[in-house]
């Protein structure tokens, strides 16, 4: 199939970014990545309405992309191109390092459920209080088995994506938190960052084992130390304890990582609730992925590499809009990214809070670029400084005898 012109510069991203992709594969990954945008849906018939506006056949669009999602021997013409998904995982990384303009990075591990029928684990880059998902394996929602293999088999394929020399922090909630996730975390020179239940015990150095809650009293209070997490055998880590109780928490954050006191901040694991809102983009106030009917895993994935690609020119686009706002100048006379605080600048705090997201922002924009035949040439990914504490948080580091 002939791809519309306006798809050109979205083609030459896909194909610089994903090599491995033959031209078929290629070509319906740009046409459902375009339609998506336009249509502000990657639902099947969205897309194909989208790419139909322009005089197109429907049907004959609707055909092309919904087989691009087909085992080759699937489809109504029997062939042998199959695509692998879990190919598409270090290169995806790859690109949104391509385009980030900042130090570290931030990687979010959750499961998002569609009704009762499908399971994906993802894993994220968190990234302006929305995620870009890079890896994800997706299972019928009432498969049992554990997630920590098909996990850990997620992060070994994104390791050879990222830098030996980039600092990359793990972050995930209780439910997936496990020895083996944290064995292979630091096996790859990344940091976890991972939240427990607050009756976890933890003997500080130099002092004596106690339930991690007992290190705070009250909200608004933190407390961060070395020392060894859990006494069985299996589990015990020489490890750092962070215990975070701000006001409006119900309970304090109870995580563990191994960096050292002095280099982790207390309210760092509040950027793991980004990976949230980044399903929030996902589902029904973005792409409207809780509305298609597909529950076949395979095709899921497929469907997923639609989402993915399409959040990740999404958020650029919407970078580069909201960095020139912020400029008070137009958007397309800013030609490159402004220069980036540190994570722990003493402004990092000063950023307004959002009245529209970056996702909304940078739909809005590259659908109007669409619709006019030509789009920005240079994009980026700036991240937002890392959550600095609050003032009236008092934040108690425990230095052994």
């Amino acid at each position: 199939m002939r791809l519309p012109r306006e798809t050109y510069q979205i083609q030459k991203s896909i194909e610089t970014h994903l090599p491995h992709l033959s031209q078929p594969q290629l070509t319906g990954l740009v046409l459902w990545v375009y339609g998506a945008i336009l249509a502000g849906s990657a639902c099947q018939n969205a897309v194909a309405s989208a790419l139909s506006t322009g005089g197109g056949n429907w049907n004959r669009f609707r055909q092309y992309i919904r087989q691009w999602l087909y085992d080759g021997s699937d489809r109504a013409r029997p062939c042998q191109t199959q695509l692998d998904v879990s190919l598409c995982f270090a290169p995806l990384l790859k690109w949104v390092l391509a385009w980030w303009h900042s130090g570290p990075l931030a990687l979010a591990i959750d499961p998002t459920l569609k009704g009762d029928r499908t399971t994906a684990i993802v894993i994220s880059v968190v990234y302006r209080s929305c995620a870009i998902p890079v890896a994800w394996r997706i299972h019928p929602a009432t498969q049992k088995g554990s997630w920590m293999d098909p996990i850990v088999e997620l992060l070994q394929a994104l390791a050879p994506a990222v830098p030996e020399e980039m600092t990359v922090i793990v972050l995930c909630d209780r439910g997936i938190a496990s020895p083996k996730l944290w064995k292979q975390i630091c096996a790859q020179g990344w940091h976890p960052c991972m939240r427990y239940a607050k009756s976890i015990t933890f003997c500080a150095d130099g002092g004596k084992r106690l339930p991690a809650r007992a290190f705070v009293s009250r909200p608004d209070t933190a407390w961060i130390g070395q020392g060894t997490a859990f006494s069985t055998p299996k589990a015990k880590r020489q490890c750092t304890l962070l215990v975070v109780w701000y006001v409006e928490q119900e309970e304090p954050w109870v995580i563990l990582t191994d960096l050292a006191p002095d280099k982790v901040g207390p309210s760092w694991y509040a950027l793991r609730f980004w990976i949230e809102l980044g399903f929030k983009a996902l589902k029904s106030l973005g792409w409207k992925w809780d509305k298609t009917r597909r529950t076949d895993p395979t095709r899921v994935s497929r469907h997923w590499l639609v989402l993915s690609v399409a959040t990740l020119l999404v958020l650029a686009y919407g970078t580069r809009v909201e960095d020139a706002q912020e400029r008070g100048i137009a958007p397309g006379n800013l030609r490159k990214p402004p220069k980036a605080l540190a994570p722990n600048h003493r402004h990092s705090r000063s950023r307004p809070a959002r009245t529209v997201s970056v996702f909304r922002k940078g739909v809005n924009c590259l659908r109007r670029l669409m619709l006019r035949g030509r789009l920005w040439t240079k994009v980026w990914l700036l991240p937002e400084p890392w959550p600095e504490p609050k003032p009236e948080l008092e934040i108690t580091c425990h230095v052994p005898p």
